[in-house]
């Protein structure tokens, strides 16, 4: 059988959805809480700073040709060692689609599906990931090859609706909380970055080098990070410090502000739709590296046959927050503070290694170390 590629434009626009999709959630709040009226700021800092650290990363593929991190890893520090760290960042991707699930399952509850259990709308969302997940890396980078214009105008439209409500002086003053507390909370502002990472584990499913993947990175950060930087914009200027900092679906409450007159009305209604799309891709990623990370740990021939039970773990594992509060508090209090440490330092701490034991690199003879 065929073996499945994709191309480099596929890769860009799955990661910018998977990244963006924080915008649809708490992301805008989560900065203004950080850095007040240079909450823009921190995104800026932090993107740079994470495309800094996908630059680190993306050196170790290029020392192992057609590798994907978790090979790397085990190649490097040995099977023992190697497998702890796999199992460590299989363990952190099942937080993260767990909490995801959880929190756009309430966030549906709470805004458009009031009367609908939260339960049913995790276990519909994770249903559709599954199948997704079941059909493989060519059906989840297709679709977000071909919604990615769609959920990019859909954004700016939104965006630009608000122009009646802007007020540039609610973005004064320009340093907010301050050099340091910004400068503090754009290292750990890089987890916003962090599914860029998830790239070094598909690399064997893509129809191009290493070099063209660094760039694809570097591009889809940057362009996600414009992107949120207008977003978090647009929301201090809407709903100012401390307003904003109370909203628990800031782009949904942003979209609800838009007035076109009394016979066009609810424009979030256009908006729940990039919303639940962008969901059930998140969570579909989640599912599918989540297996490939274990198919490639554990040496197994197939990764489906890992999908069912990974569906009911990764549903078990997000209720196990009490309520939306404590969910919230796990994806800002804990993911987005210390997520970076896993998604990018542990990736850069392998990379040094293999830089300083030499491996991957060609032997005089031809062969790898």
């Amino acid at each position: 059988m065929k073996k499945i590629l994709v191309g480099h434009w596929e890769t860009a626009a799955f990661v910018i959805i998977l990244i963006g999709a924080k915008a649809f959630l708490g992301y805008p709040r989560m900065v203004t809480d950080w850095g007040l009226t240079a909450g823009w700021l921190v995104v800026l800092f932090s993107g740079l700073l994470s495309i800094v650290f996908w630059l680190f990363i993306a050196g170790v593929l290029a020392r192992f040709p057609g590798k994907p991190l978790t090979e790397i890893t085990e190649l490097t520090f040995g099977p023992f060692l190697g497998l702890g760290i796999n199992i460590i960042v299989f363990l952190y991707l099942l937080f993260s689609t767990s909490n995801v699930l959880r929190l756009f399952s309430e966030a549906s509850t709470l805004t458009v599906l009031t009367e609908t259990p939260v339960n049913i709308l995790a276990l519909l969302y994770l249903l559709a990931a599954w199948l997704a997940a079941y059909y493989g890396i060519e059906a989840i980078f297709r679709c977000s090859y071909f919604s990615f214009p769609l959920i990019s105008i859909g954004v700016v439209l939104v965006l630009l609706l608000l122009y009646p409500y802007f007020d540039l002086k609610m973005l004064f003053p320009l340093m907010g909380s301050g050099m340091g507390p910004v400068l503090m909370s754009s290292l750990w502002g890089t987890s916003a970055f962090s599914e860029v990472v998830l790239l070094t584990y598909l690399v064997r499913y893509f129809s191009f080098n290493p070099q063209r993947l660094k760039n694809v990175g570097v591009f889809s950060i940057s362009y996600i990070m414009f992107f949120f930087i207008v977003i978090v914009m647009v929301y201090q200027m809407v709903l100012p410090y401390p307003t904003g900092s109370e909203t628990l679906v800031p782009f949904y409450q942003l979209s609800r502000s838009i007035f076109l007159g009394h016979y066009f009305q609810r424009v979030e209604a256009f908006f729940v739709i990039f919303w639940t799309f962008t969901a059930f891709l998140w969570i579909a990623t989640g599912l599918l590296v989540g297996a490939i990370i274990l198919q490639d740990t554990f040496k197994l021939p197939f990764y489906r046959p890992l999908l069912p039970a990974l569906t009911l773990l990764t549903f078990t594992t997000a209720f196990l927050p009490e309520d939306l509060i404590q969910a919230i508090k796990l994806e800002g209090e804990i993911r987005m503070v210390y997520g970076w440490i896993i998604a990018f330092i542990l990736p850069i701490f392998v990379s040094l290694v293999a830089l300083i034991l030499r491996k991957g690199e060609d032997k005089v003879n031809g062969s790898q170390n």
